[in-house]
């Protein structure tokens, strides 16, 4: 903020500062059209660039026949109070000026970060563009690494993930949820008659999922009479599948199955059986 004052005469606006004002009380003469008049009496604060024109005020000793002859009055003031008021305007005008240096610092820093131009539009794009490639490759880092997750939550995007796979040499596993596929009943024959030797295992298998799942792997366990383990042996799913069940690759949800599994036998006296599903 800088201290002006105006010419009655003229109307011709001056800056002036508290020095001239005290010099003389407040008395100073127009350098345009030489008139005297007391600044105090036009007195204002304005901000530095709504100044369009400003000269120095020329001093003057001034007698009382030149006042009186210019008809101007003096106000009447102590010079306590003309320093007190002119003080008073130069912290206003100090205060003012440190809030908007304050204020401009920022601008100065982005002046040093991006030159005297701003951003044009391509930057934003470019910029834009980047960020959004970077959002695609962490989606994708996300699929690739949940895939089987992903299936399990919705089921209906697992031929997606795979036409994706085919680009990335992948495959999508199906899950492996043990606790959600069980067996629902089993029974272990003997026919000497027939197959002596030879024992057979039927069993029905139920995927209680609402997806699906990978084939289980079956354990069976062979016990004597006081079920103590005899034998042992895990069997995969193409052991016990159907000649027209092995092309399946995976158990549908909700879906049950017959199985059948015909294994050696003459070597042990078993008198009761273990079986369990797992994933290895």
């Amino acid at each position: 903020m800088a201290l002006v004052t105006l010419c009655p005469g003229c109307s011709t606006t001056f800056r002036v500062n508290a020095a001239q004002l005290q010099a003389h009380g407040g008395d100073v003469r127009c350098g345009c059209c030489q008139r005297i008049f007391n600044g105090f009496a036009t007195l204002i604060t304005v901000n530095e660039s709504a100044i369009e024109y400003t000269s120095q005020i020329q001093l003057y000793t001034f007698s009382t026949t030149e006042i009186e002859a210019e008809n101007q009055v003096i106000p009447e003031s102590s010079d306590n109070e003309v320093e007190t008021r002119v003080i008073s305007e130069l912290k206003q005008e100090t205060t003012e000026t440190t809030e908007i240096t304050q204020t401009a610092e920022p601008i100065e820093a982005s002046a040093l970060l991006f030159g005297d131009e701003k951003p044009d539009r391509r930057w934003y794009v470019k910029w834009g563009s980047v960020n959004a490639l970077l959002a695609l490759l962490l989606v994708g880092q996300i699929a690739y690494g949940y895939r089987t997750e992903l299936t399990m939550i919705a089921p209906e995007i697992r031929p997606r993930l795979e036409r994706l796979c085919e680009f990335l040499w992948c495959i999508v596993p199906y899950p492996q949820e043990v606790s959600l596929i069980g067996i629902e009943s089993s029974e272990l024959q003997k026919n000497p008659a027939q197959h002596p030797g030879v024992a057979t295992m039927y069993a029905t298998i139920h995927n209680y999922a609402l997806f699906p799942q990978a084939w289980p792997a079956l354990q069976l366990s062979l016990l004597d009479a006081r079920e103590e383990l005899i034998a042992s042996r895990i069997f995969t799913a193409q052991d016990y599948l159907q000649e027209a069940d092995k092309s399946l690759q995976f158990i549908q949800p909700q879906q049950e199955i017959e199985i059948r599994l015909d294994f050696d036998s003459d070597q042990v006296d078993a008198l009761g059986y273990r079986l369990l599903l797992l994933y290895p």
